[in-house]
């Protein structure tokens, strides 16, 4: 089985660290996980990389570059290229919040959507993701 690549970005680095520590031990597959916490930098290395990238992970709110922006700048290079998004806000406190960002995500439909804390056994879905066949075109 071919390693996987994976970039992870969230602008709190130990939550990309988390990521790219929880793929690293629990994935069936092997993987190769950037970590990143500023999403400029993580599309500036995609751009020179994105034939090899398998899938990304994105935090939905960052200062620099919001995850829907930067799902769409990475789908126009690179238009089957698999997203996970997560963010704290889909357990927001407020059931507005919660609703703006997912109607916002939904619409770039990402292979998933991941809340902060993540749940348990998230890693398993993500092995699924990763060994499917691309749906996007």
């Amino acid at each position: 089985m071919p390693v996987k690549k994976i970039y992870a970005v969230d602008d709190y680095p130990l939550a990309a660290y988390t990521i790219k520590r929880s793929i690293e031990t629990f994935s069936k597959n092997e993987c190769i996980v950037s970590d990143f916490e500023d999403p400029l930098i993580l599309l500036a290395n995609f751009k020179k990389e994105f034939e090899t990238v398998d899938l990304v992970i994105t935090d939905y709110e960052m200062p620099s570059l919001r995850g829907d922006e930067l799902i769409r700048k990475l789908r126009e290079i690179k238009p089957e290229i698999k997203i996970i998004v997560v963010s704290a806000w889909l357990d927001s406190s407020k059931e507005e919040d919660r609703h703006i960002v997912e109607k916002e995500v939904k619409i770039l439909k990402p292979e998933m959507i991941l809340s902060k804390p993540f749940p348990k056994k998230w890693v398993d879905k993500f092995d699924e993701i990763l060994s499917a066949e691309t749906t996007h075109a």
